[in-house]
């Protein structure tokens, strides 16, 4: 194995920003110099001068859907290769790929597709599983969600997603404004998957109780729930009550308002909120005609819609674009990190998500303006335009 020495960066650690170099070897971060320290004791076998740009954790995205044209739904190899491929331009290492409300069948023959990607060194961006959205959700609350699909959740349906694959369902959106969901959330929960609420007009104590059950997550904070008043505060109260709740929010500046983001930051705290994308397959490409899973779908001046109803149809932001977002809010880069890369590693017990020895060297190098200049997954360099 090589000795890379990426020296001369901005190395953002998880609370400060220091001058320095890290050497990389077998995958993962081996030592961290500042600069102090005598390189010259050292041998490398390869060294990349950043000249003073940003290094910092890679973007983790539990959230998207597809992008480049290619949609997890679509059950291929080549689909996933190609997000893969794409997300890491944008600064993303690791990524969930997200299905969407459908047949057991289908949902199922998906699964087996990712199970055969997931944590395989590959192209770009690194699968680490799979984001299960759907199908058992509230109809009122369906947004881009086929409802001729949702039902109410059954315990034999779920063993049979989970017996897929050990370890590959991570995350799983539901909601609980019933019984059997309730009891599905246990289920889940009790088997290690985070389970999120989602599309739900659930009440506030139904959401409590969700997350005495094992609930601990919320799909697209704001975006297809009952959200707040003062006589009913909903699933968006819960979500800010709950200490046990991470909350994913899509900040492009169309599903949220910016300042809703910041009030979501300001009641949950900086570790407690994960951004996302949410993207779809029109990620990266022109305006036009697309599809969301059998829906069909309109993307015009950044905002993807559903052309039956008008409805946000997920989006095709970057995960670079979210980052950018929060600083443009006035958000450290520290914290920035946190809520694109440190806080989904730490929910899913991933060995990334900070620039620390031991770490797997999952970076991301971006320049003045952060735009992405390099992605680096396991300690390769797997896009770059230094």
């Amino acid at each position: 194995m090589q000795k890379v020495l990426l020296k001369n960066a901005k190395l953002v650690l998880e609370n400060k920003l220091i001058n320095g170099s890290i050497l990389i070897f077998e995958n993962k971060i081996e030592k961290i110099f500042t600069d102090n320290d005598n390189l010259s004791e050292f041998t490398f076998d390869e060294v990349i001068d950043l000249e003073g740009k940003y290094l910092g954790p890679a973007f983790i995205d539990v959230h998207t859907h597809g992008a480049d044209g290619a949609d997890a739904m679509d059950g291929s190899e080549e689909a996933l290769r190609k997000i893969s491929a794409y997300l890491v331009k944008e600064g993303t290492a690791n990524f969930l790929a997200t299905t969407l409300t459908s047949t057991k069948e289908i949902l199922k023959d998906v699964l087996k597709v990712v199970a055969n990607l997931q944590d395989k060194d590959i192209e770009g961006a690194n699968i680490f599983g799979v984001h299960m959205e759907g199908p058992y959700f509230a109809i009122e609350y369906k947004g881009a969600q086929n409802d001729k699909y949702m039902k109410p959740a059954g315990i034999k349906e779920l063993e049979e997603y989970l017996s897929v694959k050990d370890g590959l369902v991570k995350l799983f959106s539901i909601s609980p404004h019933n019984q059997e969901n309730l009891e599905a959330i246990k289920f889940l929960a009790d088997r290690g998957v985070v389970v999120s609420v989602g599309h739900s007009g659930a009440s506030y104590e139904a959401v409590m109780k969700a997350v005495d059950y094992g609930l601990s997550h919320a799909t697209h904070t704001y975006n297809g729930m009952k959200g707040f008043t003062h006589r009913e505060p909903g699933v968006v109260g819960a979500v800010f009550n709950s200490d046990n709740i991470m909350a994913e929010i899509i900040f492009d500046k169309i599903h949220v308002h910016p300042e809703a983001v910041r009030t979501l930051i300001r009641v949950k705290g900086i570790d407690k909120v994960v951004c996302v994308t949410d993207s779809m397959s029109a990620t990266g490409l022109a305006e036009g005609q697309y599809k969301l899973g059998e829906l069909d779908v309109n993307v015009k001046d950044g905002q993807a819609r559903l052309t039956s109803n008008n409805a946000l149809a997920g989006s095709v932001l970057r995960m670079d674009m979210a980052f950018k977002n929060l600083i443009e809010l006035g958000y450290s880069i520290t914290d920035a990190f946190k809520m694109t890369s440190t806080n989904a590693a730490k929910e899913f017990k991933l060995n990334t998500g900070i620039v620390k020895e031991g770490k797997d060297a999952d970076l991301v190098i971006l320049d003045k303006d952060y735009k992405v200049c390099m992605t680096m997954v396991k300690g390769k360099i797997k896009f770059t335009n230094l």
